[in-house]
């Protein structure tokens, strides 16, 4: 048994010396271990050699090898060498993020001579931008920030944010998703107002996921719009009443039918609606309608129909109430959000419409005859006379508009699950824009007179009795003014960021809220808040959108 065994062994060692003498021969002098021939071996592996392409952006040698060249002095048409660089940065990027013509792998950098160049850019996460290079002498070193309007990249679009930093995508090659673009050597100036609201300056922002570092670079966001005042409602008045109808005369009619109602149509579908006249009849008058709308609350008026002829002559219609007015809207009030366009602001609330004015109560209708005499001549119908229909009431104003929020100014947006960080670089917001006034209500329409009750003839029972007086629409509220414009270094959401301790990050002005509409400042009525003003703020993350 123990021959077998020991003949085994030789076998398994005879099998392992080619692996041992081919391990040899490739780790070197590296050498390989083990404490039993026939167990383990471990090698020691020798650091990889370093790329020519690493090393520190300040120093590092840009060779051809390890990225794409662009000048002011380029041509789109060119491979972006060194000797014949691209001229715009887009294109730079583009040909950094693919794969060379000749199948070896994106080279993931971009080399920016030193200059200015006026073109937003969106940069896949992975690919880095090294500015401020020195392209005159052909050896394309870094300037340094000797001058740093001059000596570093200048990204200065007119309109747009000026540097993007997106997660890669399906035409992009980029090194996992754990990449980081490395942002060296430029000066980002986003115009004044050039955010897509047309209304915020955002320098850079970094898209969900995506990762950046900013070194040796100014990032300056520009001001701020201030916010439109918010639409008034229309100076005249809004829709006024209908004048009621007049109930008819006495002895016309045995059953003398009481006035037709009048309607004012309102917005959204309300209407106002004098009340019906009471009928005239021989022996009694009936009672006049109430008008519409019914009532909230107990105003002094509440439109009630009069009441027909009895013992006692008829009584006329009630006044309608009068519309509510509308109270002034609040002021903006949320800080807004972030999202692909940048920030989103807030305006103040719009006023409510004022309350519709309720129609006049029907005047009672009279009757023809008493305990001692007919009010009628012999040979005419015996009815009394009806009553008038109430005035319909007076439509509510409309409210003014809410005033616009005031553009931000913020030197980076980070959104969710991105990550930043900022080193040896200065970021600055400017000043927020102002939040725009609220607009001012309209006034509600007047209300309208009720129909004049049928004549009587010889007994004060047999009169008609008038409509009431349609009551006035409410006033519209006035709006609230917007939010001011935030004045921010970084505004993130749901981000990662870290600030070095050799970086400047820091804010401008923010903006004023706006002031409601027909308020000052000093009341404080609908006011807007002001804008936020720091060197890094943190919105909360916007709410889910509810399961359908």
């Amino acid at each position: 048994m123990r021959s077998r065994s020991m003949g085994r062994r030789r076998d398994v060692l005879r099998s392992l010396a080619p692996i041992v003498l081919g391990l040899t021969s490739a780790a070197g002098n590296t050498g390989c271990y083990s404490d039993s021939c026939a167990d383990t071996y471990w090698c020691e592996v020798p650091p990889s050699e370093p790329s020519p392409c690493d090393g520190d952006p300040k120093t590092a040698t840009a060779l051809d090898m390890c990225g794409v060249f662009v000048s002011e002095e380029g041509d789109d048409n060119s491979p972006g060498t060194k000797d014949a660089p691209v001229r715009t940065l887009q294109r730079a990027i583009g040909l950094a993020a693919q794969v060379r013509r000749d199948g070896q792998a994106p080279t993931r950098r971009v080399y920016a001579c030193s200059g200015l160049f006026k073109e937003a850019i969106s940069l896949p996460q992975g690919v880095d931008l090294w500015g401020g290079r020195l392209c005159a002498g052909g050896d394309w070193s870094y300037g340094g920030p000797l001058d740093e309007q001059n000596a570093l990249t200048v990204i200065a679009p007119p309109v747009g944010i000026p540097v993007r930093v997106v997660a890669g995508d399906d035409d992009a090659v980029i090194a996992g998703e754990d990449a980081t673009s490395v942002i060296f050597g430029v000066r980002v100036e986003a115009a004044d107002a050039s955010a897509s609201d047309h209304k915020s300056s955002i320098a850079m922002l970094l898209s969900y996921g995506s990762r950046a570092i900013v070194r040796e670079s100014v990032i300056l966001a520009g001001d701020g719009k201030d916010g439109e005042p918010g639409e008034d409602a229309p100076s005249f008045r809004a829709n006024a009443g209908v004048v009621g109808n007049d109930g008819v005369d006495a002895c016309t009619a045995n059953e003398a039918p009481g006035a037709l109602p009048v309607v004012t149509v309102c917005g959204d579908g309300i209407e106002s609606t004098g009340g019906q006249g009471g009928d005239g009849g021989l022996e009694t008058g009936s009672d006049g309608t109430s008008g519409l709308p019914e009532t909230v609350g107990t105003p002094d008026n509440i439109g009630l129909g009069g009441l027909g002829a009895s013992s006692m002559p008829c009584t006329e219609g009630q006044r309608g109430a009068d519309g509510a007015p509308a109270e002034r809207a609040a002021g903006a009030v949320d800080p807004g959000l972030l999202d692909v366009d940048g920030w989103i602001g807030v305006r103040g609330k719009d006023g409510k419409p004022g309350g519709v004015g309720q129609g006049g109560g029907g005047g009672g209708g009279g009757k023809g005859r008493d305990s001692t005499m007919n009010a009628c001549p012999a040979g005419r119908p015996q009815g009394g006379a009806a009553g008038g229909s109430g005035g319909s009431g007076g439509c509510g104003g409309k409210g003014g508009k809410g005033g616009d929020y005031g553009g931000a100014s913020i030197g980076i947006v980070a959104l969710q699950g991105s990550n930043l960080t900022v080193d040896a670089s200065t970021v600055l917001g400017a000043k927020g824009g102002d939040g725009g006034v609220g607009g001012t209500g309209q006034w509600g329409g007047a209300g309208a007179d009720g129909g004049h009750g049928g004549h009587w003839v010889l007994i004060d029972t047999s009169r008609g009795c008038a409509g009431g007086d349609g009551g006035h629409g409410g006033r519209g509220g006035d709006a609230g003014g917007g939010l001011g414009g935030h004045s921010l270094g970084i505004g993130s959401v749901g981000a990662s960021v870290a600030i070095l301790e050799t970086a400047t990050v820091s804010p401008g002005q923010a903006g004023t809220g706006g002031r409601g509409g027909n308020a000052t400042v000093e009341s404080g009525l609908g006011l807007g808040n002001d804008g936020t003003k720091l060197f890094w703020y943190r919105f909360d993350a916007p709410d889910p959108e509810p399961p359908r």
